[in-house]
């Protein structure tokens, strides 16, 4: 019998982002449509909280148009990648090139030491971490890179061992990371309720006072994929994503009332992950 095809994981986070779109009712769709259209530059790329195009805020605006069935906005987004905008970290190349997996299929792909080597580069800004996980959604995205990254991963995850106050991101991606490759998850799914509070989201970490939207978001997206039973938390989660909806946009959660993609982005990931799929 044949093995069902493996689904990349940035299309498994569309799928969530859609999921939660669905449920919301046609005004909300609308309004969150609109914001989306709102936060693309007339150069095809959508913009950061300054107003400017950005390669990371266009990743955010990507995946929402894809999920929420906006091709105007993706085509133009297309003229924009082909455009090669500079890039100010290996966080925003690595976006660029999980957006021309998606949307420039015909491109050559960079290889693995190529993608490598840009994680270990001079001009990062972001933590280690993050850029890991971008890393693996690019190589993940291609299945000629997939199967080397995936033994090394194999070899690599069973001796890392979760530091002290480590964030809540960070236990929800190696979490995942773990089922997804047949290793035992469960005690990180444990880990990973801890940063649940009552009446609320998910905080960033065990001692952080108030829950945030990423945090809320990446969460319940690990549990979710995880096949967690997520109905004792659901109704505290979805309660936390209601007060941190704002005019088409989801909010931080940390009283920030600026509205952005990212945010919305993980406010929309986080309701789609309390969806039976």
């Amino acid at each position: 019998m044949n093995k069902p095809k493996k689904i990349a994981i940035y299309k498994k986070l569309i799928r969530r982002l859609s999921l939660g779109f669905e449920t919301l009712s046609p005004e909300i769709q609308e309004e969150i449509s609109s914001f989306i259209k709102r936060q693309q530059h007339a150069s095809g790329g959508f913009c950061d909280r300054a107003g400017n195009p950005d390669p990371y805020y266009s990743l955010f605006g990507c995946w929402l148009s894809l999920a929420t069935g906006q091709k105007a906005e993706t085509e133009n987004l297309k003229a924009y990648i082909l455009e090669q905008p500079a890039t100010s970290s290996t966080v925003e190349e690595l976006a660029l090139n999980l957006m021309k997996t998606e949307l420039l299929t015909k491109q050559k792909n960079e290889s693995l030491f190529s993608l490598l080597k840009k994680v270990f580069s001079g001009h990062n800004f972001m933590d280690i971490s993050y850029r890991f996980f971008l890393l693996a959604l690019t190589i993940d995205a291609t299945t000629k890179k997939r199967f080397l990254f995936n033994r090394m991963a194999r070899i690599w995850l069973p001796f890392y061992k979760v530091k002290e106050n480590s964030p809540c991101s960070l236990v929800a991606a190696l979490c995942f990371a773990r089922y997804d490759l047949g290793l035992g998850y469960k005690k990180y799914q444990k880990l990973l309720l801890e940063f649940h509070q009552e009446k609320a989201g998910f905080r960033a970490f065990e001692t952080t006072p108030f829950s945030d939207t990423l945090s809320t978001g990446v969460a319940l997206f690990s549990l979710a994929e995880t096949k967690y039973d997520l109905r004792l938390i659901t109704p505290d989660c979805l309660d936390f994503i209601q007060m941190n909806y704002l005019a088409g946009a989801f909010l931080s959660g940390d009283s920030d009332e600026t509205r952005d993609l990212e945010y919305t982005f993980y406010g929309l990931l986080a309701l789609g992950s309390l969806v039976k799929d």
